[in-house]
């Protein structure tokens, strides 16, 4: 029995973190779709949702940013401000003379609660979703917008980076989006990318659906999306940049808190998943939610076998020596440049656990409506790249209405 513990579960990992990419690679030499027309003119008119909650240290440089883009269409900027009770809905109003709006709930409902009475309202042809504290390129918004003039194209899926930042979160995260962003690559091959990014990602308006108050809008949308027959792509060039969070304690409820919605976006909506989206979310999101629980089973077998094999003590003693480079980087999570030797290790049990404690939470009957942000992520605006509009200090007053020039009413 051990011995069948000890491979199934090996083979387990070795599927969802090569297995499924290599399949995605095979399925995509032979189902790839033609590249879709990239000419940035005549571009659909969009609307960019920026969801807000008491974001008063970082909304004034988002709509600074956003009033910087280069759209060559109609572009709306709606600030969705869920409940504050700080002066985001303050800031927002300075802005209503450049083409800015306001919508705004006197009470916090959650953050799909607020996008499904801000959606009803619009009449955009796409609908660009982003948060307070994401940056965008000047050019992202038209990046995702000509993925649009394909007529099979329902959703795309833009490129999320983490400023630069030395401490553990940070490497761990920046890590971790390298492996994501190859992933959506092969799956947007197939125009099938199975969930979006928050922070940056695009819809047609015709497709969105009534959101579940409970399940992330970048789950339920990309979801419903597809149901409708419609491809979801991933552009990589429409880029937005974050401050990843300072204190993996932080990370930790983040990453609990994204995995609980997506377990209950699952349970919610699995009937109605079927065929290749099927597979994906079993390979790409059930299996790897339970790598805790694989990892542990591993571990035991393992050390069962250990004393009948040079093989399977050779195998522990690796387990073993990863789960002490992980200890030494929870140890030293504070210092910057912890040698990735530590930090990967750290970082990879430390999303794992995290993974492990929502499955437990949900069986606990935990769901959750609103979001908790963590509060080093909002110290300052994300910095990220030199020049292009992102990480640059403020628009003068005088200046903002010429680079208004996007908004058409």
């Amino acid at each position: 029995m051990w011995q069948s513990l000890f491979w199934a579960s090996l083979a387990l990992l070795l599927y969802i973190y090569a297995g499924y990419p290599a399949i995605l690679a095979l399925l995509g030499r032979v189902r790839r779709r033609p590249p879709s027309d990239t000419d940035s003119t005549s571009l659909p008119s969009a609307c960019l949702v920026i969801s807000a909650h008491n974001e008063e240290a970082v909304i004034r440089q988002k709509v600074e940013n956003s009033l910087a883009l280069e759209y060559q269409g109609r572009l709306s900027i709606v600030v969705a401000s869920d409940g504050s009770t700080d002066h985001t809905d303050d800031i927002a109003r300075e802005y209503h003379d450049h083409g800015v709006e306001l919508f705004t709930a006197r009470v916090r409902r959650g953050k799909s609660a607020l996008l499904n009475d801000v959606l009803r309202s619009r009449r955009e042809d796409v609908i660009v979703f982003t948060d307070a504290n994401s940056l965008f390129k000047p050019d992202a918004v038209a990046r995702l917008a000509v993925r649009f003039r394909s007529p099979s194209v329902g959703c795309a899926v833009g490129e999320l980076t983490y400023a630069r930042d030395a401490s553990t979160v940070g490497q761990g995260e920046s890590l971790y989006w390298r492996y994501e962003s190859m992933v959506k690559v092969l799956e947007s091959r197939l125009e099938s990318v199975l969930v979006a990014n928050g922070s940056i990602f695009a819809a047609r308006r015709t497709l969105v659906r009534e959101l579940f108050l409970d399940v992330a809008n970048d789950f339920q949308i990309p979801f419903d999306v597809a149901n409708q027959g419609a491809g979801l792509v991933y552009e990589p060039s429409a880029v937005a940049v974050e401050r990843s969070a300072a204190l993996w304690e932080e990370e930790f409820g983040r990453k609990v808190r994204i995995v609980l919605r997506g377990i209950t976006g699952f349970a919610r909506l699995n009937r109605r998943i079927r065929g290749l989206r099927a597979w994906q979310f079993v390979s790409h999101k059930l299996l790897r939610w339970s790598v805790g629980a694989i990892l542990l089973v591993l571990l035991a077998s393992s050390a069962v076998l250990a004393g009948r094999s040079p093989g399977y003590a050779a195998f522990l003693g690796l387990q073993l020596a990863c789960y002490a480079a992980a200890a030494i980087g929870w140890c030293v999570r504070r210092r910057e440049n912890v040698p990735r030797v530590f930090y990967v290790p750290f970082y990879f049990t430390m999303v794992n656990w995290a993974a492990l404690a929502a499955l437990w939470l949900f069986a606990a009957g935990r769901r959750q409506a609103t979001w908790e942000k963590a509060a080093s992520t909002r110290t300052a605006p994300a910095r990220g790249f030199e020049g292009g509009g992102v990480g640059a200090m403020p628009v003068a007053a005088g200046e903002r209405g010429a680079r208004r020039r996007l908004v058409e009413k």
